[in-house]
């Protein structure tokens, strides 16, 4: 095998990797685990950077204006498209497609909501409808980039970014976008992090999640503050289909197919828990590649059922901690103070006589 082997299109890349769903299933057929479980892992990681990246946004989302924004998929299939156009302009530029994807989306997310969020919202209109609202809105986009689309030739495109080998671990190869995903949601984690701790912005953000009347009586600029939410989660979600988008083939439903796993991950997030939205993102990754390639190699699973495991993880959690598997300081004090009161308490001293 070679050390390092450059590939002119993903396409090409797609074709010397034999993929058989969206995202590729490249490591053989072997039941032998160490013929399948390095590949099935690495692409586990690459899954779960993705679903980070673009989670995340739908997490600012629910945390801040409290709306399960269900057209949040929609800024991943336009982040893609984006990256096909500026691709096709800056060829192999990850920073200039990057860019690209991130502000169209950004502004995306500014129209939709000025044009549609914002006046439900100072009506006071119920979730419900909020939510019916962005289903609505995530299918005029959906056809608007279909239209588009068809007018331009692109119903089904790719996006120039050549894609080559790094390194090979275990006989897997690491290639330049596997690494770029994977740096990309840790450091996208840790700024996300730092802008809402340690910035007057992020502080008002988080003041607005908690409570936004009290917010508003403090003098924050909740509309300026709302805004800048909007930009970072539309950004996110357009930056996590740009990178999407070099693997696979870039069509007007990609965000729609992936909207399930998002909500998922988000779920298992407890909605509004970032730490939460990197485990769950890796939780559901891992389920539908390595867990599925489990099942498929061992007990003859087919992988035509991997569209189940979301659902399934939805269920589960929602029955067994509809909280979420998010890290809670609080709960795991709570957790040791009842392991100490159970503690048997030392017998009381007492002279007998």
């Amino acid at each position: 095998m070679r050390s390092l082997e450059v590939f002119n299109s993903a396409e090409s890349f797609r074709n010397y990797l034999n993929v058989s769903d969206f995202l590729g299933r490249y490591y053989g057929c072997s039941p032998n685990l160490l013929e399948w479980l390095a590949g099935s892992l690495l692409l586990s990681l690459f899954n779960g950077s993705i679903y980070v990246v673009i989670s995340l946004g739908l997490t600012l989302t629910l945390a801040v204006v409290k709306l399960p924004n269900f057209a949040h998929a929609e800024f991943l299939t336009v982040g893609a498209y984006a990256g096909v156009v500026a691709s096709r302009m800056y060829p192999d530029n990850f920073f200039v497609v990057g860019v690209a994807a991130f502000l169209c989306c950004a502004g995306l997310a500014i129209v939709i909501h000025h044009v549609a969020f914002k006046p439900l919202m100072d009506r006071k209109v119920s979730i419900y409808i909020l939510v019916l609202a962005s289903f609505a809105i995530a299918q005029f986009v959906r056809y608007g980039v279909y239209s588009w689309a068809s007018v331009a030739g692109l119903l089904s495109a790719t996006q120039d970014i050549k894609i080559y080998t790094m390194a090979n671990v275990f006989g897997t190869q690491l290639t330049n976008v596997y690494a770029l995903a994977i740096v990309l949601a840790i450091a996208i984690s840790g700024l996300l992090g730092a802008f809402l701790n340690f910035t007057v912005m992020g502080k008002s953000m988080r003041a607005i999640a908690s409570n936004l009347d009290l917010a508003r009586i403090s003098g924050i600029n909740v509309p300026r503050v709302v805004d800048v939410m909007w930009v970072i989660a539309g950004g996110l979600g357009g930056l996590g289909g740009m990178v999407l988008g070099i693997y696979t083939t870039v069509t007007p439903v990609m965000g729609f197919n992936t909207l399930l796993d998002i909500f998922a991950v988000v779920i298992i997030a407890g909605l509004t828990s970032f730490s939460g939205t990197i485990i769950g993102g890796y939780i559901v990754a891992f389920s539908q590649n390595t867990f599925m390639d489990f099942l498929h190699y061992y007990f003859n699973v087919s992988f035509g059922y991997q569209p189940l495991l979301p659902f399934a993880l939805i269920i589960i959690i929602l029955l067994v901690k509809p909280t979420g598997l998010a890290p809670n300081s609080q709960t795991w004090l709570s957790y040791i103070r009842k392991i100490s009161n159970k503690r048997p308490s030392p017998p009381a001293g007492g002279g007998g006589g």
